[in-house]
């Protein structure tokens, strides 16, 4: 009779396990049906920080004026010098070829720039050209012309390195479709020309070859990932079903995180391309806990229902409090007001949550419909583990005080590192220097002074406009001050035609490149200039009303932390030097606002740190039903991240917005293993065990374990360190720094803790 009901409870079971895997099946073949539809997405501008007064004003800003980054510079090389007739021939073709691609709105050459000369008699002016292809004769006095002159078509040419660049202004914020269409004809004619060298670098370029590595990685660091688990599992279960049941939990996961980021619209950026890495090793570290404990049961002679049942209701419980752990660590990263990394922190919490869910569902839905699986039993190996762990904690055990004051001085050393801790940002120093792209970089920044934008506006007060002189004035000094001393070229303002014009009527002497210092020489040239005002509008140095004006450049990027203390000094300088009642000037533009965002972003994850661990230990608290628990569940969780954080103050390596959340990432991963620890500790002390020999089990046991899904983390992790951009490169090293430190701490620190406490708690 009780065999019959037990069958009856084994159909009754297996008819439930074949609707859920029917269920999930569905699911997860609509899921991955929309995850093939997932697109490759790189918008750096994405990382501003939302809703920020900085880039509100930007964004009205360059409706007035323009976007900063539309723009391509073009650099062409000719090694016999740049005065050569078949060289210039070429760049007037080239010129013409270029106006034939899609989505432009100018082409500028320097080929085609004029200057102004007095007439003769001084009435008028005459228009001059700078080069003259057609008339070699002529090219001797073209160079020493251009050798000489102040104007910014001097550094547009570079005689001395055999130089030129073209620039050419694509449509304001083009699609990803548009910029991909332009970056590829272009490429195809550039790669068509004959010069000796030919150098190509602006927005969409960047956007184009980050996208082409994000693809290559995506796919790269999950073949290696799923390499790395399946090695671990034929090791470790030496069977089919070990490796397949696991295996195919954990890809259900990541398909079914990529298909919710699908459905949300939401595409594959350089930070959510981790995803998959972080899901692979994350729920494969539930899947272990699990699968594990269920092969404990058959080995102890349970059958099959009750070790399904044991499995839930003993591993279960702490599978659920790491996921949730885990994900609310990703959680935090909403607090970060950027879009890529709030994309990141959702995505990645719900794809561990959905882990869990499909854990729970998929393993003992499967093991139930599947015979019971045969043990291989290694006694040899098992009792290997056990003598090798018993003689670690008997040693740690008898010298628990010298553990305890090696980690006090260990953190007082690492506190004074993560004290170093800076944050930088270059242009493009994510990808790494093999990449064409970094070349033409150097060569920008090396001949034509850098090509990091730089925008300012000129904010006239009361009932000035910023042609009047007195305001002009003022901006005298900011763009002498900006050309000096603060490191811009290309430099262009509302300032630059009465400049020239004064020039121009000074029978071209250079020293008159100048605003006069005499309001009634300024108003002479004021009047001169009011027919052409129209132009000044259009070439964007001022608005229509003239309340808001225009200082823009480029500069060789020294880095963001330069750029803050440049800016600081620059501001000073303005309060110090400048009438603010007459105007006042304002840092804009892509470059300040990503500048400003590392203060921000470092900010913000501090916070969401500090959240986490709040949450946590109030979590530890409820569960054990004691705040020294709670408390002593944080301290080998901040530690490790302590670590991380030393060695990157001693190493002098600077953070950024990418490598920031690495602590966000380690902390919501690290914190399983204490979870576990925990978990095994407290249903040994609810069995009655001595707190010595309770700990002494659970070291053994859930040692072990530790160790194992460490080893699989840091496989899974280890993968990004072959990445082509520095910022997954340096997260992937950190997060494999701060798995090591925390399983040494689970299996030293937090045992020490948890015996110091219990002894104290008896005298």
């Amino acid at each position: 009779m009780q065999d019959k009901e037990q069958e009856r409870k084994y159909r009754r079971y297996r008819r439930i396990s074949r609707l859920v895997l029917t269920a999930l099946s569905l699911l997860m073949l609509f899921l991955g049906y929309r995850a093939t539809k997932l697109q490759f997405d790189y918008d750096f501008e994405k990382f501003f920080p939302q809703e920020d007064a900085d880039l509100v004003f930007y964004q009205e800003y360059r409706n007035t004026f323009e976007n900063d980054n539309d723009f391509i510079l073009i650099g062409v090389e000719n090694y016999e010098g740049i005065f050569q007739q078949s060289f210039l021939k070429q760049v007037e073709l080239f010129t013409e070829e270029l106006r034939t691609l899609p989505h432009l709105r100018e082409v500028i050459s320097p080929l085609e720039m004029k200057y102004f000369e007095l007439g003769s008699m001084g009435i008028g002016f005459n228009q001059k050209a700078y080069f003259h292809p057609d008339a070699p004769e002529l090219y001797r006095e073209d160079s020493l012309r251009l050798t000489a002159i102040q104007e910014p078509i001097a550094e547009m040419v570079s005689i001395p390195n055999n130089s030129i660049i073209l620039v050419i202004k694509n449509i304001q914020f083009p699609s990803k479709e548009e910029s991909d269409e332009l970056a590829t004809e272009l490429q195809a004619l550039v790669n068509s020309q004959p010069f000796d060298e030919v150098h190509t670098l602006g927005k969409i370029m960047g956007q184009k070859t980050y996208i082409e590595v994000l693809k290559v990685e995506f796919l790269t660091f999950m073949l290696i990932s799923i390499f790395v688990l399946i090695v671990f599992l034929i090791v470790a279960y030496r069977s089919a079903w070990g490796v397949l049941i696991p295996l195919a939990t954990v890809l259900l996961a990541v398909i079914g995180s990529l298909g919710f980021m699908e459905l949300s619209g939401t595409p594959l950026n350089m930070m959510t391309t981790l995803l998959p890495v972080i899901m692979l090793v994350v729920g494969m570290s539930d899947v272990i806990h699990l699968v594990s404990k269920y092969l404990e049961e058959i080995r102890m002679k349970r059958d099959k229902l009750t070790a399904i049942r044991n499995m839930l209701k003993k591993v279960g419980v702490a599978t659920l409090l790491t996921s949730l752990t885990t994900a609310l660590g990703f959680i935090t990263l909403i607090g970060v007001n950027m879009e890529p990394i709030q994309d990141f922190g959702v995505f990645t919490a719900v794809g561990v949550l959905l882990a869990f869910v499909l854990s729970i569902l998929f393993i003992p839905a499967i093991f139930m419909l599947i015979k019971t699986p045969k043990i291989v039993n290694d006694e040899r190996l098992q009792n290997g583990w056990e003598r090798g762990l018993g003689k670690l904690f008997l040693i740690l055990s008898r010298n628990r005080k010298k553990v305890l004051i090696i980690y006090g001085l260990l953190t007082v050393v690492l506190l004074l590192g993560a004290s170093r801790i800076q944050f930088d940002y270059y242009l493009m120093q994510d990808l790494d220097e093999h990449q064409p792209l970094m070349k033409d970089l150097r060569f920008f920044q090396k001949q034509f002074g850098g090509i990091r934008p730089f925008e300012m506006a000129i904010i006239p007060q009361k009932e000035y406009k910023v042609s009047d002189f007195e305001v002009m004035k003022e901006l005298e000094k900011v763009t002498s001050y900006l050309d000096s001393t603060y490191g811009v070229n290309q430099l262009v303002s509302p300032a630059l035609p009465y400049k020239y014009l004064n020039k121009i009527l000074r029978n071209g002497k250079s020293d008159y490149y100048k605003i006069p210092k005499s309001e009634k020489r300024y108003t002479f040239l004021k009047e001169k200039i009011e027919p052409f005002k129209e132009k000044m509008v259009d070439h964007q140095l001022f608005s229509e009303t003239e309340k808001i004006g225009r200082i823009n450049g480029r500069m060789v990027d020294p880095g963001s932390r330069t750029m803050l203390e440049r800016n600081e000094l620059l501001r000073n300088f303005i309060a110090e030097q400048v009438d603010t009642s007459i105007v006042q000037f304002k840092l804009t533009g892509t470059p300040a606002i990503i500048d400003e965002s590392g203060r921000y972003v470092s900010r913000n994850i501090v916070i969401g740190l500090l959240i986490a661990f709040a949450i946590i230990a109030l979590s530890m608290g409820v569960l054990f039903k004691s705040i020294k628990v709670a408390l002593i569940s944080l301290v080998p969780n901040i530690f490790p991240i302590l670590l991380t954080a030393g060695f990157i103050g001693f190493a002098g390596i600077d953070l950024n917005m990418s490598t920031a959340i690495v602590f966000t990432i380690a902390f919501g991963i690290a914190v399983d293993d204490t979870i576990h620890f925990l978990s095994r500790y407290r249903q040994e002390m609810r069995m009655g065990s001595s707190n010595l020999i309770g700990l002494r089990r659970t070291f053994i046991s859930t040692g072990k374990a530790i160790i194992i899904t460490t080893i699989i983390l840091l496989g899974g992790f280890g993968s990004l360190v072959f990445s082509d951009f520095l910022s997954t490169f340096y997260i992937g090293l950190f997060v494999c720094m701060t798995l090591i430190s925390a399983v040494i701490t689970d299996l030293t620190l937090l045992p020490m803790l948890l015996l110091a406490g219990k002894k104290r708690k008896k005298n």
